[in-house]
């Protein structure tokens, strides 16, 4: 398996020199594809997958704003350059994750297509762009999805990939994790607080045949041992290569919110400890809940707080971190 520390280790191995077009050494011997880093005669680090002698392809090159996709018919080789050195971390993700993804494939014109589609696929993470600043209270809120994120990853039997793809908090639609059978709405509070915010009338609107919990994440703000939104991240990201998974679904749900993996520092200085985790059943017909379906017709856009202390009779599980 190769991680962050091999890959790291391999670049410090390369030192390119003469004219040769780029200098290059394989990743690891146990995958099937060859797919080596190194340097080209500019210095900028690469990603080279050799193809076969007898391959054929019909490649155009493309060059995004810090990628670039080359194919050399010569050597017969597949080379995505990285533009920027601003971009050392991202690029090294790319790579375990390509790695992840083709090792085990055998079929050439079926790796190739990989290694593009993943090229394109990641392009966009490593454009310059600016974003406002998130506040404390919106990054509190991704702190306390991210944790069920991991906690999903570690815990459940469903697919990486799909569990993935069920996080949609990022994109504000819906509900904050969405499955086949149940969806999850996640509140992150401080623990010295009564009070969750509930932001319109479809948030704890159960879609039809599906059942819905609230899951409440209890916090601290703690700046010595904490945790950030970084560490939580950096945590899934392993999780997810371990597992073979793609970690370009993680981050394009970050991308939604202005996050790359390179930008995530900024925010090192919100840090926050989960002290108690507590599942509510919001299908029960008592729960206190203001939906589109039970409201007139003349009133929308609601907002309304519900109090912790009141609905503990609908707690379905609760846990201690």
């Amino acid at each position: 398996m190769v991680n962050n520390k091999i890959l790291e280790s391999i670049w410090e191995t390369i030192q390119y020199s003469g004219d040769i077009q780029f200098v290059y050494k394989r990743l690891s011997f146990e995958g099937k594809p060859s797919l080596n880093v190194g340097l080209n005669a500019s210095l900028q680090r690469c990603l080279v997958l050799e193809l076969p002698k007898k391959t054929t392809l019909n490649l155009p090159n493309s060059v995004k704003q810090n990628l670039s996709l080359e194919y050399y018919e010569n050597s017969k080789c597949l080379c995505i350059v990285l533009l920027d050195s601003m971009f050392y971390d991202l690029f090294d993700d790319l790579i375990l994750s390509i790695f992840n993804r083709i090792s085990e494939i055998s079929d050439s014109d079926e790796y190739s297509r990989e290694f593009i589609n993943s090229f394109y696929k990641w392009s966009s993470f490593f454009e310059n762009k600016k974003s406002e600043r998130l506040n404390i209270d919106q990054i509190k809120g991704l702190f306390g999805e991210l944790l069920f994120l991991k906690n999903q990853l570690l815990n459940s039997t469903l697919n990486i990939d799909d569990i993935l793809k069920s996080w949609k908090g990022p994109y504000d639609e819906g509900h904050d994790f969405v499955f086949d059978f149940k969806d999850y709405e996640i509140k992150t509070v401080e623990s010295s607080k009564n009070n969750i915010r509930i932001s319109s009338e479809f948030q704890l609107e159960s879609e039809k045949g599906k059942e819905l919990e609230l899951i409440v994440i209890s916090v601290v703000t703690d700046m010595v041992n904490g945790i950030s939104i970084k560490n939580l991240t950096d945590e899934i990201k392993v999780i997810v290569l371990n597992n073979f998974g793609d970690n370009s679904i993680l981050l394009n749900a970050l991308f939604q919110k202005g996050l790359t993996f390179s930008n995530l520092d900024f925010y090192n200085f919100y840090k926050f400890l989960p002290i108690n985790e507590a599942s509510y059943n919001c299908n029960d017909e008592k729960f206190p809940k203001l939906n589109k379906s039970n409201l007139p017709i003349e009133i929308n856009a609601v907002k309304y707080n519900i109090r912790l202390n009141l609905i503990e009779d609908f707690i379905i599980n609760e846990t201690k971190y």
